[in-house]
């Protein structure tokens, strides 16, 4: 077993494939799989399931790459002239659109300053379709709204509480939120999204009666839709300076508002955990509110029922 045959093993947990290590580390791809079929032989065990497209570590695989992230680490500190290039890695992310035009970009730019080479695949979609894909490894991580039902096998990492708001346009006269949703038009946020059910189910739990002229599945459309003085709506107030055009005007939906929590979730023996990692700190960077994460901390009024 030598040091380049390890590069290579960590490189293919980090990139996802042996195509993508391959490309990474300037080899072809017959030589990237000749790599690890001799490593395993070496070792007398599989490395990866090659049942699966593309092959993915196995139980044995994890294990010896963690340990091959140390040994590299130690070789790599007794001397500056010992150390790769980093490849970097691949993250194949999921995130809810409301996040993508937020606090997403605010978080990535952040990861290029603090040198973090990762490459990301994103990907957008509903809470409940991208913890699917978390849970099957079709996707590394995924930024959604808390799940109501923890997995034994997925964690959840809060990076920020979000507050609920009412917007309305500027000419609206009624003051409160009740007053404003019972008496202009209601565009409604997609009720397919996790936060749509929240926002359904606080409106009957607070037996508000709407008129609902719309529904639309994205933010954009949403503000856009209000801002032109088409209705109001209910939805997640952004972690981003300036996030209303002038001609809206937010007020909190309860008192105090209601929230949703959003979090990374991530499957557990991740090989690419590290790179997860990056991400949850940058999002809790450049979040503007950020979650408690420790038990029995205060927090703002979690929605119900999740």
């Amino acid at each position: 077993m030598d040091v380049k045959t390890l590069y290579t093993l960590i490189t293919i947990a980090d990139r996802g494939s042996f195509a993508e290590a391959a490309a990474a580390l300037g080899l072809s791809l017959p030589a990237v799989s000749m790599q690890m079929r001799g490593l395993e032989e070496e070792l007398g065990t599989s490395l990866f399931d090659r049942g699966r497209r593309p092959p993915v570590l196995t139980d044995s695989g994890l294990v010896l790459t963690h340990r091959a992230r140390e040994l590299i680490a130690h070789w790599e500190s007794m001397s500056e002239s010992l150390k790769r290039d980093a490849s970097g890695g691949l993250l194949k992310l999921g995130a809810v659109h409301t996040c993508v035009s937020g606090v997403l970009p605010l978080a990535l730019k952040h990861m290029q300053q603090m040198g973090h080479r990762v490459d990301i695949h994103l990907t957008t979609g509903l809470s409940h379709d991208l913890e699917q894909a978390v849970f099957h490894r079709q996707l590394d991580a995924a930024i959604v709204t808390e799940p109501g039902t923890p997995r034994e096998d997925l964690e959840f990492f809060p990076f920020i509480d979000e507050s609920l708001m009412v917007i309305t346009h500027q000419s609206t006269d009624p003051a409160t939120d009740q007053e404003i949703l019972e008496q202009t038009p209601y565009i409604r946020f997609n009720r397919s999204a996790r936060v749509g059910n929240l926002i359904q189910q606080e409106l009957v739990r607070r037996d508000i009666t709407v008129r609902s002229v719309m529904e639309i599945d994205t933010l954009e459309g949403v503000v856009a839709m209000v801002a032109n003085g088409l209705g109001s709506s209910i939805i997640p107030s952004r972690a981003v300076e300036g996030e209303f055009p002038p001609s809206i005007r937010a007020v909190p939906f309860g008192n105090p508002p209601l929230t949703r929590r959003l979090g990374v979730l991530v499957p557990r023996n991740n090989p690419r955990a590290h790179l997860s990692r990056f991400l949850i700190d940058a999002l809790r960077a450049v979040s503007v509110r950020p979650a408690p994460t420790k038990a029995g901390e205060p927090r703002p009024r979690p929605a119900r029922n999740r």
